[in-house]
């Protein structure tokens, strides 16, 4: 297993590929700068912001994959608002859980009947604070 995100499983073995790519992570610190007359505003840390992951999905029907099953899986986790760990080999990037906040799907490949053969979806993630977990 490289990973996985709720149910989705990213892994390469002899009868399923489902992988991912161009991950990416930022995130930011949160500042407030107060105003001062007559000086330099004096700047305050208030914490670590939200951390937001980006990458890609392939889903290829001849690596084993059924991508529409797996784009209705992650629609219903964005339109649940489930919010799940990141697993990346073997352990969770964070000790927060992330959520889908924006979801795009391309078909690549779709056959005469309508079923698509081969998609991409790129998921927008947010790290998503749960209670009790600081």
């Amino acid at each position: 297993m490289i990973g996985a995100f709720g149910d989705v499983v990213f892994e390469v073995t002899d009868k399923k590929i489902q992988t991912f790519y161009d991950l990416k992570r930022a995130g930011e610190a949160r500042w407030h700068d107060h105003d001062i007359i007559g000086g330099k505003p004096k700047s305050e840390f208030n914490g670590p912001g939200l951390d937001e992951i980006t990458f890609v999905v392939l889903l290829k029907a001849e690596f084993g994959i059924n991508p529409s099953k797996q784009l209705e899986k992650l629609r219903n986790m964005r339109d649940q608002g489930k919010a799940a760990p990141f697993i990346l080999g073997g352990k969770p990037i964070s000790k927060h859980y992330f959520s889908i906040q924006k979801m795009s799907e391309e078909y690549k490949i779709v056959d005469n009947r309508g079923n698509i053969i081969v998609a991409e979806v790129e998921l927008e993630l947010k790290e998503y604070v749960r209670s009790g977990v600081k």
